[in-house]
C-alpha cells in the first residue's frame, strides 16, 4: 500500500486519478450530450478513443485541490473558478494547436472571443460549473468512492491507468500519422501547383511537356494516397469534432474533408439503392 501513502495536499495519488478519471467521463457525457443536441445525431466526442474528456478531468482536480479553500466567499470562488478554468481551456486549446498542427474547437463565431480557444459565455459558465462541482458533485463522489478499500482503489487505478496509458500512446501515434499524411500531402500539392504552372507556359518543348505531364500524374497519384492515409487516420477526430480546422494544412485538410463527404454520399446511395432492391425482391415473391 505504498502508492496509497502518496499524497498530493491530503489527498492518496490512487483517489485522485480515480477522481480524474470519474470527472473525465462525467464531462464526456456532459459534451456528448450537448454536441449531439446541437448537431442533432450522436457525436462521441473525446480525444482520446475511450468515453473521457481528460480536460475536464484535470479541471476539476484542479478546482478540488485548489479552489475549495475559496468556498467560503461564494463571489470570489466564482471569479477565482471562471479565470482559473478558462486559463486552463486556452492553454490546453493552445498546446493542441502547437503539438498536432490543428485546432479543434473554435469560438471564431462567438462574440467576445480569444483566437477562438475560449470565449465569454463558455469562461462565464466555468464558474457556474465549478459550483455545481465543488459544492454538489464532489461530495456525493468522496462518498461513492469510499465505498471501496484501500486496497481496491489502488488496483482499480492501476488497471484503469494502463487502460488510459494505452489509450494514450495509440491516440498519440494516430495523431503523428495524421500530421505526417497531411504535411506531405501539402508539400505535394504545392509541387503540383508549381508543376502545372510551368505546363502552362507556352515556350516549353514537346518533349519537356511529355516530361511534366508524367511527372504531374506520379504526384496526383501520390497526392492521393496521402490524402487517403489522411482521411483514415483523422476519421476519428473529424467525426468528433465538427469544427476541426488546421492552419498548416488547410488546404489538404479541406481536401479529405471533402473526400470523406463523397465516401459518404456513395456510401448513402449504395445503402439506399440496397435498400430499395430489396423492398423491390419483397414485392415480387409476394
Amino acid at each position: 500500500m505504498a502508492v496509497y501513502a502518496v499524497t498530493v495536499l491530503g489527498h492518496p495519488l490512487p483517489l485522485l486519478f480515480l477522481y480524474f478519471l470519474w470527472y473525465s467521463f462525467l464531462g464526456w457525457v456532459m459534451e456528448t450530450i450537448y454536441c449531439s443536441c446541437k448537431e442533432r445525431h450522436f457525436v462521441f466526442r473525446g480525444f482520446l478513443k475511450g468515453p473521457i474528456c481528460p480536460i475536464y478531468g484535470f479541471g476539476v482536480l484542479m478546482m478540488v485541490l485548489w479552489l475549495s479553500h475559496f468556498t467560503d466567499n461564494i463571489l470570489l470562488f466564482y471569479l477565482i473558478a471562471t479565470v482559473s478554468m478558462s486559463a486552463w481551456e486556452y492553454f490546453v486549446g493552445w498546446l493542441l494547436e502547437v503539438t498536432t498542427h490543428m485546432k479543434y474547437w473554435d469560438y471564431s463565431q462567438n462574440r467576445f472571443n480569444l483566437k477562438g480557444r475560449i470565449c465569454l459565455g463558455t469562461c462565464l459558465y466555468w464558474g457556474v460549473a465549478a459550483y455545481a462541482a465543488i459544492y454538489w458533485i464532489h461530495p456525493a463522489t468522496v462518498r461513492l468512492f469510499h465505498l471501496l478499500s484501500p486496497l481496491w482503489q489502488t488496483v482499480l487505478a492501476a488497471i484503469l491507468l494502463s487502460v488510459t496509458l494505452t489509450d494514450t500512446a495509440l491516440t498519440i501515434r494516430r495523431l503523428a500519422l495524421t500530421s505526417g499524411f497531411l504535411r506531405k500531402a501539402e508539400q505535394v500539392r504545392r509541387e503540383l501547383e508549381t508543376q502545372r504552372n510551368q505546363l502552362r507556359d507556352a515556350g516549353l518543348q514537346k518533349l519537356q511537356t511529355v516530361r511534366l505531364q508524367a511527372a504531374l500524374a506520379k504526384l496526383e497519384l501520390e497526392e492521393t494516397h496521402l490524402l487517403q492515409e489522411a482521411a483514415h487516420h483523422s476519421a476519428r477526430f473529424r467525426a468528433r469534432y465538427a469544427k476541426l480546422s488546421s492552419r498548416a494544412f488547410a488546404p489538404s485538410l479541406q481536401l479529405v474533408k471533402e473526400q470523406a463527404a463523397r465516401l459518404r454520399d456513395e456510401r448513402t446511395a449504395r445503402f439506399a439503392q440496397l435498400k430499395k432492391q430489396r423492398k423491390e425482391n419483397r414485392t415480387t415473391k409476394s
